[in-house]
């Protein structure tokens, strides 16, 4: 424990000082005053006003686009609008650099000590008639040559004044429509989103005898879409219980779960220090219905889980001083991949799953990779390294090409990594000491500690002793057969086998069509080797399967199996049939506005995954899963 904590100190300092040596700290006095303002929900337009503290001279400004947890440099600047710069009244001349997009330039006049910005800025994914999902650096700049931590900003949002609000932002007053928080760091508002709407609700969490509170806030598109019920409270209440007793800290003066539960937003999560910005891909569904329920039970759980790890404790090249700044993601497999692995862990923990439900989207996952033929050429390290370009990429061909693998694949890498430890300890010890000693340093703290490759191997041999550089190296490094990826599964006392039944998870996933699918449809990769849209259309192919070979490709549309129009359900029965008679299929499929016949050789049936128990062994699944003793007190 000293030496991890002296390690981790070394390397916040290298971080700090490395800050120091790069900017300079002569910031020119006095807040940014910036008012973002809402004034008609339904052209979902926001106006931005910044009041800027200046030198005259030349000035460069930034708009961010490197956003902590986007590990890409997404910042949205195409569509920002209608950008004035002025002083006094006057305008001032500005241009864009003509090599970054991000960044802008202008001379401020003499005798100037502030300028006036003004811009809009459509935020269609998070503006609805009904709500507000502010997120910062959409709609800020800032000034180059300084820390964002050094530069402050006084924050007002003005919205409907019927409408209530959440934020781990610090509200300084509030007169109707106008809310003005209280000033903080660049970097801190970038990382303070804000939830507004007319249809709120908002619910204490905190557990008894403890200080530091944790909310619940929910905006939706009307009143039925935030009502959870009291069971549904009561197992997020449990989640924040539960990441107590897995971790034994916090990093927060107090905690926002900010959920936003629309059909007419963007869906997704990330995270912040102090909040998260989850977004159900239910919408309005989510609490309403038990398919939605748990297919988003696990968003919360993860976000959260990133207040420990990818917030306070992040990998050394994921920060930066600005937001303008390359990340490299090369660590990501542990800022996203552990993440998953202990997120998912609390939300059976919780009771937000059920050990059921995560055994069944466990196998899922499992499934997925092991026919992610991608895997025979493309080593994990590599989906981490480009990770900016697989968040974009289309999903034709992503089986031979690899998506974003270090979430789904690290879950299972970080799943043998806690079987390792529990076998070679003999049960004394689990991945629960590596998370409790990693992430416990500096208990109530939001300043972000880095870490190296070294530090995690070192943290590991400081809880079990063994070779775990060369076992990440290797899982991280090999392709194919050379990487153990169902060794967590066997040697948890389960293994991953295939029925022609589906699991309630992959049901859904497929009848509801949100989570790990883009829409309803069917995933057929297990069998066949087809990805396809409910209407038919094929989103992707295994590269090397029946279908594949059959010439089948992404983006043609299934019109015809055996005979029959193409359904869900005539698919699945004509791959069934084919079992029986060993007989191939014939597809007809139209592309290019060309339609032609298809003759895919395949007859082993419909293929679902499952964990099923190995006889003899022991559960450690189960031990896994099983909710912890609670810590009172933080």
């Amino acid at each position: 424990m000293k030496r991890l904590s002296w390690l981790l100190g070394t390397v916040a300092l290298v971080a700090s000082m490395s800050c120091a040596g790069q900017a300079s700290t002569d910031v020119p006095a006095g807040p940014v005053a910036i008012t973002v303002r809402l004034p008609n929900p339904a052209q979902k337009v926001l106006y931005v006003h910044e009041v800027m503290p200046v030198r005259p001279g030349p000035l460069t400004l930034y708009y961010p686009k490197y956003i902590p947890g986007d590990h890409s440099p997404d910042g949205p600047i195409g569509t920002m609008m209608g950008l004035e710069i002025a002083a006094g009244g006057k305008r001032i001349a500005w241009h864009r650099d003509e090599v970054d997009m991000f960044t802008f330039h202008l001379t401020v006049p003499a005798g100037t000590d502030r300028i006036d910005i003004r811009f809009q800025f459509p935020d269609e994914d998070r503006v609805t008639p009904q709500l507000l999902d502010l997120t910062w650096d959409h709609v800020a700049l800032y000034q180059a040559g300084y820390p964002t931590r050094l530069q402050m900003y006084q924050p007002t949002l003005v919205i409907p004044a019927d409408w209530h609000y959440a934020s781990a932002l610090r509200t300084a007053n509030r007169s109707g429509e106008r809310i003005t928080f209280k000033p903080v760091p660049f970097n801190t508002l970038v990382d303070s989103p804000v939830i507004a709407g007319k249809y709120f609700r908002q619910v204490d969490l905190t557990p008894t005898g403890s200080s530091v509170h944790r909310y619940l806030a929910m905006v939706g598109d009307d009143a039925a879409a935030i009502a959870a019920s009291d069971a549904q409270i009561a197992d997020f209440r449990h989640l924040i219980e539960q990441a107590q007793a897995l971790f034994h800290s916090h990093h927060y003066e107090d905690y926002h779960l900010l959920l936003v539960l629309s059909d007419h937003t963007s869906r997704g999560g990330l995270e912040h220090h102090q909040s998260s910005d989850d977004r159900a891909r239910g919408g309005t569904k989510m609490f309403a219905d038990a398919d939605h329920f748990m297919l988003d039970g696990s968003l919360l759980p993860h976000e959260y889980t990133h207040s420990w790890n990818g917030k306070f404790m992040r990998p050394a090249e994921l920060w930066q001083p600005d937001f303008e700044r390359p990340e490299h993601a090369q660590m990501i497999w542990v800022y996203e991949g552990l993440t998953v692995y202990l997120g998912d862990m609390l939300t059976a923990r919780s009771g937000l799953w059920s050990p059921d439900t995560w055994r069944e989207a466990v196998a899922y996952r499992a499934a997925a990779m092991a026919h992610r033929t991608g895997r025979a050429w493309r080593p994990l390290v590599d989906t981490t390294t480009a990770a900016q370009l697989l968040y974009g990429a289309p999903n034709a061909w992503s089986n031979w090409r690899r998506e974003t693998d270090f979430y789904r694949e690290g879950q299972l890498l970080w799943l043998a990594v806690d079987m390792k430890i529990r076998g070679l300890s003999g049960d004394k010890h689990s991945l629960d000491d590596f998370a409790r000693r990693f992430f416990s340093v500096d208990n109530g703290s939001f300043v972000t500690r880095t870490y190296t490759f070294d530090d995690i191997v070192n943290a590991l041999n400081a809880v079990q002793p063994y070779d775990w550089g060369g076992f990440l190296h290797n899982w991280l490094d090999g392709v194919g057969q050379q990487v153990p990826l169902l060794s967590g599964i066997e040697a948890s006392g389960w293994r991953l086998v295939y029925t022609d039944k589906p699991s309630r998870y992959q049901n859904a996933l497929e009848n509801v069509g949100n989570g790990e699918l883009s829409g309803k449809g069917v995933n057929a990769m297990f069998s066949v080797g087809l990805f396809l849209k409910s209407d038919g259309e094929i989103e992707d192919v295994r590269w090397g399967g029946p279908a594949f070979k059959a010439g089948l490709a992404p983006g043609m549309k299934l019109i015809a199996v055996n005979g029959r129009q193409y359904s869900t359900p005539v698919l699945r029965d004509e791959i069934a049939k084919a079992q029986q008679s060993r007989q191939p299929l014939q597809m007809r499929a139209q592309g290019d506005g060309v339609t032609s016949s298809y003759t895919v050789n395949y007859d082993g049936g419909l293929k679902y995954p499952h964990l099923i128990r190995v006889p003899g062994t022991t559960d450690y699944l189960k031990q896994v899963l099983a909710p912890k003793p609670l810590v009172h007190g933080s």
